[in-house]
Parts: structure tokens; sequence; C-alpha cells
């Protein structure tokens, strides 16, 4: 198992050296709702940024990352140039939009792309996304979350570092670190369904952990699958961070 590797990403992800600079920008993004908002921008020069954070009102606090290279920074400007070309200024869903819908507001070069229902609404906007995070020197490590939230199972994609998304740090915490403890009552999942399982796509291949009410851990990797048992006050604390958040009003991508 790799999990004290992917502990060492979380902890180092949000080391990243702080800049405002703002010059020649090809791609600049918003996105979320009430409850998390994130964004990036991509510099012409090469320069990478990144934002995260729980507060609805707060100013961007914008982390510089390593920069792109020439040949990236080439690549970048035409799927932003295409996706420009491809979306129209405002994207929404055929329906009404849900009450906590998640939104994102595009700078591509110097045209504003609107998005509501933020990332189903913009799968082009979401494929550029997923190839930016492609092309970082130091990739991440994408995940999935599933959670119980008391009456059904959310899905969220993480396709960053899981340790810069502040509406995991609890239940990250929670699984990783040993000796916490907590209390909270909640309905149990059906049979068979975890508390909350974790799908990481790790480059030596895909790990899994799942943590189960009865206080089983189940991790699986390289075709191997390994059961332990949660500490009690470990279980609580799992079930703590599960209940303080509404999992089903947060966006569906995190990052």
């Amino acid at each position: 198992m790799r999990w004290a590797w992917l502990l060492v990403i979380a902890a180092f992800a949000g080391c990243a050296e702080e800049r405002v600079a703002e010059s020649g920008v090809l791609l600049a993004y918003e996105a979320g709702n009430h409850l998390h908002r994130y964004g990036g921008r991509v510099h012409a020069d090469g320069r990478y940024e990144l934002f995260s954070t729980d507060d609805a009102n707060a100013a961007p606090d914008w982390n510089a990352y390593e920069p792109f290279t020439a040949e990236q920074v080439e690549e970048i400007a035409a799927l932003v140039d295409e996706a420009s070309r491809a979306v129209p200024d405002r994207l929404e869903p055929s329906g009404a939009p849900s009450p906590d819908a998640p939104v994102a507001t595009f700078r591509l070069r110097d045209r504003e792309v609107r998005v509501v229902e933020w990332p189903d609404s913009a799968p082009e906007l979401a494929a550029l996304l997923d190839r930016i995070a492609e092309l970082r020197r130091s990739a991440p490590v994408p995940s999935t979350w599933r959670v119980w939230d008391g009456s059904a199972v959310v899905e969220l994609a993480v396709p960053c570092d899981m340790g810069t998304v502040p509406a995991l740090s609890r239940l990250r915490d929670a699984l990783f670190m040993e000796g916490l403890k907590g209390d909270a009552a909640g309905a149990d999942p059906p049979a068979g369904t975890p508390l909350v399982a974790v799908t990481f796509d790790a480059p030596g291949g895909r790990e899994e952990l799942e943590v189960h009410a009865d206080g089983r851990r189940v991790s699986r990797a390289g075709g191997k699958e390994q059961t332990s048992e949660v500490a009690p006050g470990q279980l609580g604390a799992i079930r703590a961070a599960l209940a303080e958040t509404d999992w089903a009003a947060l966006p569906s991508r995190l990052c």
C-alpha cells in the first residue's frame, strides 16, 4: 500500500509559493457554490496558480505552482482557443438548476463564459481542466470519494491533490491519521455499502479504501485485498466528519 506516500502528497501540496502577479492570462476560472469554491489560472509565460476555499465571500488566495514548459503552454493555448470556439457565452442545464447548483466563470483569453450546474453543463471546459491537470510536472493523484450522507451515497471527483481541498480536510484526517477520536449519531448505510470509499488512480495502478459502519477497513491494491479493524475512536471521528458536511450540496467536482 502507498497510503503513506499519498499522505506526503497531501501534506506538501499546500506549500506552494504564493504569488499575485497577473499578466497575459490564457485561462482563468472560478467554480463552486456557497459551500466550496476553487479556481485556477494559466499565464502565457507558463505560471500556474490555484486557490481553494470554504469561505464563499473570501477573495481568492492564489498559490503558485511549478510553471508549465513552453511546449505545454503552446498546447494549453491551442486547447483554450478550441474550447472558446466550441462553447457559447452561457452554458446551463435544460431544466431548472438545483438550489445548490455549482456555477463557474471561465475567462478564455479575453472572453468570459458563465456555466450553471458546473461541471455537467460544460464537458468541453471540464475536459480542458483535466488536460491541464495531466500536464502538470508533478502530477496529482486523482481520487473519487463516495460518502454516505445519512440517506444516500454522494460521489465526488477530486482530480487534484486531495490535500488541497478544504471540504475534505476533516474526513481525510479521520481516515488516515491514527489517534483521532469523535462521536456522531446517524443512520447507517445499507449492508455492503461503506460509510466512505475512496478510489485513487495512483501511478502504479488503482488503489481502493473502504470503511464500513461495523468498523471494517478494506484496502485493495495490486490485485490483493486486506481487511483490518478501525479503532472505535477513529470510527467515531470518521462518523463525525461525515456528519458535519452537507455532502450532497457540494459540487460534484471539488477542484
